[in-house]
C-alpha cells in the first residue's frame, strides 16, 4: 500500500484535504503543507574476516525473512549513517566494528507490514574489532555466518539492495 493512502489527515491542520502535485508529492488544500514520499536511510557493512569470509545474518523479520542479509539497519533522527551502521552491527551481533570506507547507495523498495517503503541504503566496507563476544540478536537474527567469498550466492540474500551490492562489489 502506498503510504499516502495510509495518510488520511494532514499531521498539521488534521483536515483531509490532500492533493496530490506528483507520485511523490501530496499538497493540503487547507494549510499548505507539504507532504514528500521521501526515503529513509538504511546503511549496511560487508565485513569479510582474516579467511575472506563475508559476515552475514540470517533474518527473523520480514521482508526476507529467512533469507541472509548484511548487518545493518535504518539511521534513527539525529544520527549519521556511520554511526548507524556501527550501532546495527553491535545490535545485531554484538560486535564492534571500525568502518572502512563508503562504496556506495543503493536505492531500495520493499513492503513493510502493509506499507511500501522506499530506503536508500548506503554500504560500507568494515572491519571486526574483536569476533570474541559474537552472539545473534535472536529478536533480529536467527544465526550468524562467515560464508567464504568463492561460496556467496547472492541469490541467498532476501533483500533487492544487498543482492545489488553484492553484485557490485564483488564484480559478478
Amino acid at each position: 500500500m502506498d503510504p499516502f493512502d495510509v495518510l488520511k489527515f494532514c499531521p498539521k491542520c488534521g483536515k483531509s484535504a490532500w492533493e496530490n502535485k506528483h507520485a511523490n508529492m501530496r499538497v493540503c488544500r487547507s494549510c499548505g503543507y507539504e507532504m514528500y514520499k521521501n526515503p529513509t536511510i538504511g546503511g549496511a557493512a560487508l565485513i569479510f574476516d582474516q579467511q575472506d569470509r563475508l559476515l552475514a545474518v540470517r533474518r527473523t523479520k520480514e521482508p526476507a525473512k529467512g533469507t541472509l542479509h548484511l548487518p545493518g539497519g535504518f539511521c534513527e533522527a539525529g544520527e549519521c549513517i556511520e554511526d548507524a551502521v556501527k550501532r546495527e552491527v553491535r545490535e545485531e551481533t554484538n560486535l564492534e566494528i571500525s568502518l572502512g570506507k563508503y562504496l556506495f547507495s543503493i536505492p531500495n523498495h520493499y513492503e513493510y507490514k502493509g506499507v511500501e517503503l522506499y530506503p536508500l541504503d548506503f554500504f560500507f566496507e568494515a572491519k571486526i574489532k574483536d569476533t570474541e563476544r559474537l552472539l545473534p540478536d535472536k529478536s533480529e537474527n536467527s544465526e550468524i555466518l562467515f560464508i567464504p567469498r568463492r561460496e556467496i550466492n547472492i541469490d541467498a540474500f532476501g533483500l533487492e539492495s544487498v543482492k545489488a551490492a553484492l553484485q557490485r562489489y564483488l564484480g559478478r
